[in-house]
């Protein structure tokens, strides 16, 4: 029994909320509208209905959905006509608890084979009742599209989780590139530096120890410019942690988009850009790749580097399902970035392709910003 209560406790809300619905025969019972007995079936669909939910033994809920099947059959046919809206909790089940995404397999031929069964013995036995025969192939017309929507929108749902893990794959798969990386850098710095150190000290304590102390002196003023070269190198390591050259970006943009699904055609021309222009460029291009992974749904990617005239030219192209219509306020961070050096950005086209062009200066020197 506490196994029992320990499951019981697993099942999502919604299902115990779906019981609600079972009240409604209940009341008629109470009411004396419908006969008395019929409140043990009704206890004997909540059972099956939970059954069904919490059972781990293929024949025992399979028994369960049988039991739920001819309840509604029976309640639809022998009680009342609107008692086919219990058909509900088994497109529920279908769309939630078995998560069948093709139609034909055996919980949906039997969830089809009832309604249609019904529909004709409600038709034999009420001949000439149309309005109540409407409603019931009402309701099943409306359950049969609210099911086809459940599922499209769990799909959906699906289909934006598996995105979302796959992009934190790539975070965590990218932050540990980045951490090996800076580690190789540091060790290969700070390693030889270090022996330098060693080695430069020994070496004047042992001439001073000696009297040659200008040696000494020498060799101390090594280890000075030895650790203030180190300091620089180190400062640089930090730098490039925060900011990548365009090559590398491009190269970190590849994986990621592999590791996402989508292929990338990279055509690059040797071009010649300020350290700055090329930091926003790359920052532009990182915040392109995230929502081509996220948003896009493309499968192929090309990006264009080339060099005209005196300003930097990015055309990035994809395959995906591209923007609804263009307001002028889409990817207002991007275009914020290359504002700052009278850059810009310009969605060429909005789909099939898409296709988003970024401009910046060359250099901050660079006067002529005209074409």
């Amino acid at each position: 029994m506490r196994q029992l209560f320990d499951k019981l406790k697993t099942v999502h809300i919604a299902y115990y909320i779906s019981l609600l619905y079972l009240g409604f025969p209940i009341y008629y019972i109470l009411l004396g509208v419908y006969p008395s007995w019929l409140i043990f079936p009704t206890l004997g669909m909540a059972t099956a209905y939970l059954g069904i939910i919490i059972s781990k033994k293929v024949w025992l809920y399979q028994l369960f959905w049988h039991y739920v099947l001819l309840y509604i059959f029976c309640m639809t046919i022998f009680i009342h006509p609107l008692n086919g809206l219990f058909i509900f909790y088994i497109s529920n089940l279908l769309v939630y608890h078995f998560k069948e995404e093709h139609y034909w397999n055996y919980y949906h031929v039997t969830f089809f084979l009832l309604m249609l069964l019904t529909a004709l013995c409600f038709f034999v036995k009420y001949h000439g009742d149309y309005e109540s025969l409407f409603a019931v192939l009402l309701v099943y017309g409306v359950c049969l599209g609210t099911m086809h929507i459940m599922k499209r929108a769990l799909k959906q749902e699906e289909l934006k989780m598996a995105v979302l893990e796959k992009n934190a794959s790539i975070n965590l798969l990218l932050a540990k590139n980045e951490r090996n990386r800076i580690g190789q850098d540091l060790h290969d710095t700070l390693g030889h530096v270090f022996a330098m150190l060693s080695v430069k000290s020994e070496l004047a304590l042992t001439l001073m120890e000696h009297g040659a102390y200008e040696k000494a002196q020498k060799e101390i003023q090594d280890l000075r410019d030895i650790a203030k070269d180190s300091m620089q190198e180190v400062r640089e390591i930090v730098q490039a942690v925060k900011v990548h050259s365009l090559e590398e970006e491009l190269q970190i943009l590849g994986n990621m988009l592999e590791l996402a699904g989508i292929a990338l055609t990279i055509e690059k021309e040797e071009i010649a850009i300020g350290r700055e222009q090329e930091a926003t460029l790359t920052m532009a291009l990182r915040e392109l790749g995230n929502n081509l992974i996220k948003h896009s749904q493309a499968n192929h990617c090309r990006i264009c580097l080339r060099e005209k005239g005196y300003w930097i030219q990015v055309l990035v192209e994809d395959n995906g399902i591209g923007f609804e219509q263009v307001t002028g306020e889409e990817l207002h961070s991007i275009r914020d970035r290359l504002i700052r050096y009278q850059g810009r950005m310009e969605i060429i086209s909005s789909k099939q392709p898409t296709q988003i062009q970024l401009e910046i200066p060359k250099g901050e020197h660079d006067e002529h910003f005209s074409r």
